[in-house]
């Protein structure tokens, strides 16, 4: 008897597994349930020898799949008006900053990527038999704006990057951020450097700011996106771009942060051809990969 469980999978399966999930519920969520479903009888259909009635000698087969490492199936996810990103049981916030170890930070830049079978996101949608989802737009993977204009007026932050930077101090920008650039009164929270260190930029950097922490006040909110959420992040996109300054990006959805929206946009939005990101390509697992610009 096979008595592996979920802890002991691989974290690779695991993740592999999750996001096959959440691509699914994202694919169910736009009306394409059904269609998955045809598609999938038309594929049990051609490996068990063709139409049936047919002795299968004359059918077309498919080139087998590269096969995966096994991991143990995917309990049925409960119906809700939330839409799946990341584990639902993240612990701290600071687990969810994960997206850095996949080469995101907040200004959106991010490694290529490598994967297997990779295509567009209109050719990955066209295999599993998929039109592009209504109302899908593109993006240049440029966010044009800044602060939410609400929370610009709440907190009296600037009305510019070059106005915050200059009345923050201005000097040079850091890209390495070491324990000694984190005021004294932040290094007792028990965070990471990174992460002290934002919660000191929200009138100098807000992009640094909100991509690890809400708005002031606010609570961050872990696991599943609500529907509400979903919207208020396709309107932002279509309004202001995105694909990158995901903390600014963040400011619009008052309890998600940078990180959240970036791995959101990797995981749910990207595979789901609502919005088209010349920047990435799907591999044949229903992963987005990142190839640069």
């Amino acid at each position: 008897m096979d008595t592996t469980n979920e802890e002991e999978m691989p974290q690779l399966d695991r993740e592999r597994a999750e996001r096959m999930r959440r691509n699914a519920e994202m694919l169910a969520k736009i009306g394409v349930a059904d269609a998955l479903r045809d598609v999938a009888r038309a594929q049990a259909t051609e490996r068990a020898g063709g139409e049936p009635g047919t002795s299968g000698r004359g059918a077309v087969r498919q080139a087998p799949r590269p096969k995966r490492a096994r991991t143990e199936a995917v309990e049925p996810t409960r119906r809700s008006s939330r839409l799946a990103s990341g584990p639902t049981n993240q612990g701290t916030t600071e687990a969810g900053e994960a997206a850095e170890a996949a080469g995101v930070d907040e200004e959106g830049k991010m490694r290529a990527g490598k994967g297997v079978g990779i295509m567009t996101q209109e050719e990955y949608l066209a295999s599993k038999g998929l039109p592009l989802p209504e109302g899908h737009f593109k993006t240049n993977g440029v966010f044009r704006g800044w602060v939410a204009p609400d929370v610009i007026d709440k907190f009296g932050l600037a009305s510019s990057a070059d106005e915050a930077w200059a009345q923050g101090g201005g000097g040079a920008f850091k890209r390495k951020i070491t324990k000694a650039d984190v005021p004294e009164h932040l290094r007792a929270k028990g965070w990471s450097t990174a992460k002290a260190f934002a919660a000191s930029q929200l009138h100098k950097n807000p992009n640094a700011y909100f991509y690890r922490h809400v708005a002031p006040g606010n609570a961050q909110a872990q696991g599943e996106w609500t529907q509400e959420e979903h919207e208020l992040f396709l309107a932002t996109a279509r309004k202001w771009g995105v694909g990158d300054k995901w903390g600014l990006f963040a400011s619009y959805i008052p309890n998600r942060v940078g990180y959240q929206c970036s791995q959101y946009y990797t995981q749910v939005i990207i595979p789901s051809g609502i919005v088209i990101d010349p920047r990435f390509r799907m591999d044949s697992w229903g992963d987005a990969v990142f190839t640069g610009r």
